[in-house]
């Protein structure tokens, strides 16, 4: 068999050396172009037999003399020294180790993407050398560096991958409050490109949609449920440690020391708004100080947040009101909308409250799901079983459209399928289960006559 594979790959070479001697375009030298597409024909031939350690010279050889020819260099010169490395002997895999740190360092070269490149690198000593907990998390954090220095964000999965090294790494020096202040940076960072991500996914997805382009849609919406899997990553990583009252410890007391430090506050309100802490005495304190040295639409819409945590909705309403109009940022915009139609649900404003939700959605469709628990939310909050059903319908779109929301979603179906009538009521007053019923009053629209029973 590697007789008449050898044969294929000669036969190969020769006539790809015919056809590209003179191109120079692979190598240094016309010669280095040569040799680069006869140890690349030669080491595919190999590939495809799954023969790994014949392919191993004649790949190496591509690698050192065109790095810059083909993905696929990369791609499958990673399958070879896998396969390799799990076979080989203790003194064998650690030439392989290195050559795949080697390979990666052209990899970055390759795309220009030298930040994905040292993830890689992180990944790859977690596959091989797990115990070198410090040097992962610096190498996934440098990665990050690179990619904040290019003004880029890592690979979704890196950023997943970068929380869990934290993490391992935090744990093994049983790190103090003010060490798992680390903890938090990056996952505010990771969660921060997830978000971005989504909402790019989500805005193209509908636009994709509107012109029904089929082949769109499916790539989109591949990408919209990837990041959402990737962000409910991020969520069961970083459960663990943040619950309002783990995360207050670690920055009370850097709050206490320095109350002013613009970075700091940044910091305590980005996190504890992420994770529902509004509430809190220190984010209250924090939000006032950000808002009073550098005040923006965005501390704009924390101060509101901080002020529905207090009960004054008046006092919100101005602030979210003030934010949206004002922000150029789409993801200020969305989240003081939707906070908005919270503090004006609050106050029993329906209709606003329903506007500023919509609002919210044509800012960021990621939204959606979360605007449509809101508005069945004032639904079930309006008198009558129409107002009910109408509450179930939406709710039931809310689960539909964002797993995320699917427990609170199923809270307000559960309470507006305890208001639905008994089919009895319903025979007496000679309607029919499952025809269509217009919903009165500020809802308005129609519903689906159903009962409880």
């Amino acid at each position: 068999m590697k007789k008449i594979t050898l044969a294929l790959a000669l036969a190969s070479i020769f006539t790809l050396t015919l056809i590209d001697a003179n191109a120079q375009r692979f190598g240094k030298t016309p010669q280095d172009s040569i040799e680069c597409l006869m140890n690349n024909s030669l080491y595919k031939e190999f590939y495809k037999q799954k023969a790994y350690k014949d392919a191993y010279e004649p790949w190496k050889k591509v690698l050192e003399l065109c790095p810059m020819y083909h993905v696929n260099t990369y791609k499958q010169g990673y399958n070879i020294l896998v396969n390799l490395y799990n076979q080989a002997t203790p003194t064998e895999k650690e030439t392989y180790f290195n050559d795949m740190l080697n390979m990666f360092d052209k990899w970055g070269e390759f795309d220009g993407e030298v930040w994905n490149a040292t993830a890689r690198k992180a990944q790859w000593y977690e596959q091989c050398k797990p115990n070198e907990k410090e040097k992962i998390y610096n190498l996934y954090k440098q990665a990050k560096e690179l990619a904040d220095k290019n003004n880029a964000l890592l690979d979704q999965a890196f950023c997943v991958l970068y929380l869990k090294a934290t993490i391992t790494y935090l744990s093994s020096i049983k790190a103090s409050s003010e060490q798992m202040g680390d903890l938090f940076d990056v996952y505010d960072y990771a969660s921060d490109a997830m978000e971005k991500s989504l909402t790019q996914s989500s805005n193209e997805l509908d636009e994709a949609t509107q012109k029904n382009d089929e082949k769109a849609m499916a790539k989109l919406q591949k990408e919209v449920d990837n990041t959402r899997s990737n962000i409910n990553a991020l969520e069961m990583l970083i459960e663990p440690y943040a619950s309002c009252s783990k995360i207050v410890p670690i920055y009370e007391d850097r709050f206490k020391a320095n109350p002013n430090d613009l970075a700091l506050l940044k910091k305590i309100t980005t996190n504890m708004e992420r994770k529902g802490c509004t509430g809190e005495e220190l984010f209250l304190n924090a939000t006032e100080n950000l808002h009073k040295l550098e005040p923006t639409p965005k501390t704009a819409s924390l101060m509101g947040q901080m002020l529905i945590g207090k009960g004054q909705y008046a006092e919100a309403i101005k602030y979210l009101k003030e934010s949206e109009e004002t922000s150029p940022e789409i993801s200020v915009k969305t989240k003081s909308a939707l906070a908005l139609a919270n503090a004006l649900l609050k106050t029993k404003e329906y209709s606003a409250a329903r506007e500023a939700a919509r609002r919210a959605v044509s800012y960021d469709k990621s939204y959606a799901g979360r605007a449509s628990v809101l508005i069945a939310s004032m639904y079930l909050a309006t008198p009558g079983r129409e107002a009910a059903w109408a509450a179930y319908d939406e709710a039931a779109r809310a689960k539909a459209l964002d797993p995320a929301v699917a427990s609170d979603a199923q809270k307000v179906m559960n309470a507006a399928h305890g208001r639905f009538p008994l089919k009895q009521d319903i025979f007496f007053e000679g309607k029919t289960v499952g025809s269509s019923v217009g919903v009165g009053g500020w809802i308005g629209g129609s519903t689906t006559i159903r009962t409880r029973d």
